[in-house]
């Protein structure tokens, strides 16, 4: 049980130092830059624009989380 124990804290440490070496792509974004209008359905089915949101809000998060067993 202890070497299992050993091995994969070995295994995950081997994990993270090779994600921490990797090489990260960032891009850069100009701040005030306007994103395209679009129309997206929501969990429920209602349309949301965003033209429509940010006439009431600053900011918008969208978020995406495809269906559980869709193959997604």
């Amino acid at each position: 049980m202890r070497i299992t124990k050993i091995i994969l804290v070995v295994l995950m440490f081997s994990a993270l130092l090779a994600c921490a070496s990797a090489e990260v792509k960032s891009t850069t974004s100009s701040t005030g830059a306007t994103a395209a209008d679009f129309t997206l359905p929501d969990q429920d089915g209602k349309l949301w624009t965003l033209g429509e949101v940010l006439k009431k809000h600053r900011a918008v998060v969208l978020a995406f989380y495809p269906k559980d067993d869709t193959g997604l």
